[in-house]
């Protein structure tokens, strides 16, 4: 789970700085929008970066795989 959360926070960056560049556009509804989306984009990457630094807990598959014999 640690590998994968490093995938998405290293995918993410780059997509939702180029994607959703809300300080480029002028007209105010799409930048409302793009302005949620880069927002959405950051909680994302903040769980990302959670589960990253934390694991993904006692009560994942990876904790199962582990504690099988």
């Amino acid at each position: 789970a640690k590998i994968g959360a490093w995938l998405l926070v290293l995918f993410q960056v780059p997509v939702t700085l180029m994607m959703h560049n809300f300080w480029a556009v002028t007209d105010p509804m799409m930048r409302g929008i793009q302005i949620a989306m880069f927002m959405k984009n950051i909680s994302m990457l903040g769980g990302a970066l959670l589960i990253a630094y934390f694991g993904s807990g006692p009560l994942s598959l990876d904790a199962r795989a582990a504690a099988t014999p």
